[in-house]
């Protein structure tokens, strides 16, 4: 009990003093969330909410499964799930229901972020708020790929609104090619883990594939890409939307934005 004490203690004086980013997902929430909404894919980290705020949690699986499939994250702080559902589609949640959806650390695992981006916008009522936590791909495994253009994610958002999904499908193979041969020795090395050989490096690649997972990062985010694609989001396809901030988060390794619909 003193040693959890103690650890909160440093968290606190870490996260308010010496570095006031490590706070800004928590004093971003407490500007802008109220009433009632959910959270996509929460984990063991859900955002901590102003007093009164109401929090539903979203996944494609149960806590038991999410328990199961993530053995090395601590089970006893996996939330429980209140809707079970594609956390980019949420087809089974009604439009205009919600004051805010909160995707920390979700929107770079989608195949289609502008898609993913109008559906939040979709179950938003009036005043509602979009708090999105992208992770800087200059300061994490990602780093050596690409960034994702603009360009690319409209085309993709253009071909799957065309239901071109074949072509759709043999881009996203290539994001999968990176994943694995960029970030996954990346991540490796970081974890001081063995490499994977070439052989099974092409095995968990078809593995990706065949499964569609979302699990690796599909896209690289910079600051400078954020501010053209969340840009291009309010001005091109959705105008009910305004860019409120980016937000510096965490010493740069990731950035907060928050989305704002119009009443």
């Amino acid at each position: 009990m003193v040693a959890t004490g103690i650890s909160r203690c440093l968290t606190f004086l870490a996260e308010s003093l010496l570095f006031p980013s490590y706070s800004a997902r928590k004093r971003l929430a407490f500007r802008y969330l109220h009433g009632s909404g959910l959270e996509i894919g929460a984990l063991q980290h859900p955002l901590e909410t102003p007093p009164g705020v109401i929090v539903r949690y979203v996944d494609q699986v149960n806590r038991e499964e999410n328990i199961r499939r993530y053995p090395h994250l601590d089970g006893a702080r996996i939330v429980e799930n209140d809707h079970l559902d594609d956390g980019f589609a949420l087809t089974t949640i009604p439009s205009e229901s919600q004051d805010f959806v909160i995707a920390n650390h979700l929107l770079e695992h989608a195949p289609n972020p502008l898609q993913a981006l109008m559906n939040w916008r979709r179950i938003l009522k009036g005043n509602g708020t979009i708090l999105i936590t992208l992770p800087n791909g200059a300061r994490n495994f990602d780093r050596g790929r690409g960034v994702t253009s603009l360009a690319h994610l409209a085309q993709d958002y253009d071909l799957v609104k065309s239901d071109d999904l074949e072509q759709f499908t043999r881009r996203n193979r290539e994001h999968y090619k990176e994943f694995v041969e960029i970030s996954i020795p990346n991540l490796n090395r970081m974890r001081q883990r063995r490499p994977m050989t070439p052989e099974r490096q092409q095995e968990y690649l078809e593995e990706l594939v065949r499964e569609q997972s979302t699990d690796p990062h599909f896209h690289v985010f910079t600051r400078r890409s954020m501010i053209r694609v969340f840009s291009h989001l309010v001005t091109v396809l959705a105008p009910d939307l305004s860019l409120r901030e980016i937000v510096r988060s965490r010493l740069g390794q990731e950035y907060v934005i928050i989305l704002k619909k119009l009443g």
